[in-house]
């Protein structure tokens, strides 16, 4: 799996917006069978990470599962409840649909990038 680095989290901070989201995420057959709020919750997670990132020795890019501040994103943007458990439960479901990998508490997300 191609994880975020430290370039990629410097490129992505000069994005236009409150969030940045990849299009293909949302657009490409490759995500069709993902959930709308497992999609939100990894745009949650990236716009995390971008705000606060930590990197390991290898210079990928990963965030900590119980990070405070996915919950309040994820809220603003599905703009539904969201608590640890539910939050939780979508970095699981990442994690099976292969958009994100753990390390203990580290959670390092998949690089998404159109294939065409």
């Amino acid at each position: 799996m191609i994880c975020y680095n430290k370039e990629d989290i410097e490129d992505l901070k000069n994005h236009e917006g409150e969030y940045y989201m990849p299009i293909a995420l949302f657009d490409t057959m490759q995500y069709k069978l993902v959930r709308l709020e497992v999609k939100w919750a990894y745009v949650a997670c990236l716009n995390v990470m971008l705000k606060s990132p930590s990197f390991d020795k290898d210079g990928k890019a990963f965030i900590k599962d119980d990070h405070p501040q996915m919950i309040e994103v994820l809220k603003d943007l599905a703009h539904k409840k969201v608590d640890q458990e539910k939050m939780s439960g979508y970095i699981q479901e990442l994690e099976e649909q292969g958009l994100l990998e753990r390390n203990g508490r580290d959670v390092y997300l998949k690089k998404i990038c159109n294939v065409f």
